[in-house]
Formats: C-alpha cells, sequence, structure tokens
C-alpha cells in the first residue's frame, strides 16, 4: 500500500521542522517568548552558522510563527506568542534540564513520602549542574540521586520501593534512568571524612531537594 504525500498541518509542519537548523532555532526562539534576538546572536544560541541561519529564517517568518523586526540593516528575530502552534512547540521544546529535574523532585516526593525518617535527598551530576546532555538517543543524560538515611533498618524497603516506581512512572513517561543510591547518615559523613571523592562533590555540587546534606563530626 502506498501512501500519498503528507498534507495540512503534517505538511506545513515538516516544512517549518525540515532541519536541525530551524529546529534549534525554534528551541530558543520558543523558550525565550519575551527575548527578541540578533541574527548572529540566535545563531550563537542556537548552535548553528549565521548564514545557515539567515537562510532558514525565511520560512520560519513567512509562516508567521517568528518576527522580524528591522532596524536599518540590523535584523531582530522573536517567537510570535500568538500562532496557534506556539503552545504545542512550547511542550516539544520544552529545557531538557527542566524536564529532568521534574522526573527528580517526583522520585524526591515519592522517597519523602516512602519514609518519613528520610533525612536528606541529594541531586547530583550533570542534572544539578544544569547541564543535561541533549541527545536523548544515542547518549542520554541519567538522574544521580543520593538518598541519605537514618540508619539500615528499612534500606533494602526503600531501595526496592524506589526502583519499583522509577520503572513504573518515571522510565516511561520521561525515559530517564535513574539508579538511586541509599546511604546511612553514618556512612556518608565517614565517606566525606576520608574525603571520597564521589560524596565530596555531592558535599560541594550536590542540590538538596530534601533535608539538609550531613555535615562532618565535630
Amino acid at each position: 500500500m502506498k501512501f500519498g504525500k503528507p498534507k495540512g498541518v503534517m505538511l506545513y509542519l515538516e516544512k517549518i521542522l525540515g532541519t536541525s537548523t530551524k529546529i534549534a532555532v525554534l528551541g530558543v526562539l520558543v523558550n525565550n517568548p519575551e527575548k527578541s534576538y540578533f541574527e548572529k546572536e540566535l545563531a550563537n544560541a542556537a548552535g548553528a552558522a549565521v548564514s545557515e541561519t539567515n537562510r532558514q529564517m525565511s520560512e520560519l517568518v513567512g509562516s508567521g510563527l517568528v518576527r522580524l523586526e528591522r532596524t536599518g540593516k540590523v535584523k531582530l528575530y522573536s517567537i510570535n506568542k500568538s500562532h496557534f502552534l506556539v503552545p504545542s512547540l512550547k511542550r516539544l521544546f520544552r529545557d531538557l534540564n527542566a524536564v529532568y529535574r521534574d522526573a527528580a523532585d517526583k522520585i524526591c516526593r515519592f522517597a519523602v513520602s516512602s519514609d518519613q525518617k528520610l533525612e536528606a535527598v541529594i541531586l547530583i551530576g550533570s542534572v544539578a549542574k544544569g547541564n543535561v546532555k541533549s541527545d536523548l538517543i544515542s547518549s542520554p543524560s541519567d538522574i544521580d540521586l543520593i538518598f541519605i538515611i537514618a540508619d539500615e533498618h528499612g534500606k533494602e524497603r526503600l531501595f526496592d520501593a524506589l526502583i519499583s516506581y522509577i520503572n513504573g512512572e518515571i522510565v516511561p513517561v520521561y525515559g530517564v534512568v535513574c539508579y538511586p543510591i541509599l546511604l546511612t547518615k553514618n556512612e556518608y559523613v565517614a565517606r566525606l571524612e576520608k574525603k571520597d571523592g564521589f560524596i565530596m562533590r555531592a558535599q560541594t555540587e550536590g542540590v538538596e531537594l530534601h533535608g539538609r546534606k550531613p555535615r562532618r563530626f565535630g
């Protein structure tokens, strides 16, 4: 069975999202709806060549999705917030750092509801730094979370509950991998005292999603 060429909205989307430069440029504009960009500034933000950005912008402006203002020879681009596609594009181009952080917050809330004695949840790695990889297919970022518990009691139960929740509620929705790290407060502090590299980074760079990071003895 042969299928004909896409028609209507499908063809329209094919035109708008037809190149990686268009996608990158739209991602910048949609995520910064109050800002206008000079052409060179927009190209830099999108990680594209100025010449290629210039070549692709005419179709985006022609579609009405992007506004063009001219000041002499200078071009200023901004997203047309009233365009019917903008709400859909906002969801499509949502900042990956925000998406990953949303998933991390959900895991944290589940952990807190599962263990009332949970002392702290620390977000580390690329998500904590706001530096999530854009390649969701070949090399996606992971969510790295440390859970600080009062003692060994209930450690296995919480770990199993987290794995079940992540596999059932996070992976299918976000496609994000998270392998929780559970440590007692004493284990964390002992490794901190030994200047363990992993724990030192967690202590200096980690983001507290719940509770407070344990401090050194004494």
